[in-house]
């Protein structure tokens, strides 16, 4: 059994049957003109030639027919045989979305087919068709989809033409390095900076002097610095800090920019709110978590709840 593997670049089992290789030159058809008659006009009998002649010709007629049925019934017929896929994986982490494809008939056959997706808040969509070129007798035919990205969370199901059998591919959050920008979308920018731990920071009190503020909790401060750009064409609202939680185990704690001293050493802070097409900010969060954590045991998630699906991120 042969197999082979055919891979397209891109930013469920049943059976089809395709016609098989015939032509219709064999056939004939059309009524049998009076003059062709093969009895004699005058005394009603019929010659020995006559009847070999229509004998000869009736046989070649059913064998042509025979022939032409033999032809006409070999096609090639198609089964998925698998969907190779990932059961999950990350929003916007590019994937292959394989499937293989058997020609059970007799002959040699073409196979192009509509891909179709859906979500549970979707109906199915035709969203490119699947060529497995030719395929031979016995040929199973692995067509894969490279580059394959998903922008929501949520539960893609995918189907194949006809084919009953689907597949299922669960989305999640995705999961990136601090100081990586990702995406919406809609053209929203956002990136998370790695942490800085501090004991505690400095401060200008009322009389000018420098102190020293430390967490109530007897913890640590984590300052984060967040930055935006609004890529969408249009004015859109920036996350507000507190849509940053940090995490910790099974622990979050909430972000602030409104701390009781401000910080003498650190830039502004970030200001959520609405931002005008291509404008960017940037500014510093404040965290207080316990002193026994370090950089690897954080990640700074945020999401967003569209009319499209959840957008989800998650920096560590």
């Amino acid at each position: 059994m042969k197999r082979r593997r055919e891979f397209v670049s891109m930013v469920g089992v049943g059976t089809v049957a395709l016609s098989g290789c015939s032509s219709d030159e064999g056939e004939t058809g059309g009524e049998v003109e009076d003059e062709g008659s093969t009895s004699d006009s005058s005394n009603g009998e019929t010659t020995s030639e006559e009847s070999t002649s229509e004998e000869s010709t009736s046989e070649e007629s059913t064998s042509e027919e025979s022939t032409s049925e033999e032809s006409t019934s070999e096609e090639a017929e198609f089964e998925l045989v698998e969907w190779i896929v990932p059961s999950e994986v990350e929003i916007d982490q590019p994937v292959e979305i394989g499937m293989a494809v058997e020609n059970t008939g007799d002959v040699a056959g073409e196979f192009t087919t509509p891909l179709y997706e859906r979500t549970p808040e979707s109906d199915w969509t035709n969203v490119t068709e699947a060529d497995f070129g030719t395929v031979d007798p016995g040929e199973i035919v692995e067509l894969f989809f490279e580059e394959v990205t998903y922008p929501y969370v949520t539960r893609y199901e995918l189907r194949l033409g006809d084919f009953q059998e689907t597949a299922i591919v669960q989305t999640v959050s995705a999961k990136i390095n601090w100081g990586t920008e990702y995406t919406t979308p809609n053209g929203y920018v956002i990136r998370v900076d790695e942490p800085d731990l501090q004991s505690s920071y400095e401060y200008e009190d009322y009389s000018g002097e420098v102190s020293l503020e430390e967490p109530e909790n007897g913890g640590q401060w984590a300052f984060v610095n967040i930055y935006v750009s609004n890529e969408t064409g249009q004015a859109n609202y920036s996350p507000l800090a507190n849509e940053f939680p940090m995490i910790y185990g099974n622990s979050q704690a909430d972000g602030t920019t409104v701390l009781f001293n401000d910080p003498i050493n650190r830039d502004q802070s970030f200001d959520g709110g609405e931002l005008q097409p291509g404008v960017e900010r940037s500014g510093w969060v404040a965290y207080e978590i316990p002193s026994d954590t370090s950089v690897n045991d954080l990640r700074v998630a945020w999401s967003q709840s569209t009319l499209e699906g959840e957008l989800s991120v998650n920096w560590e």
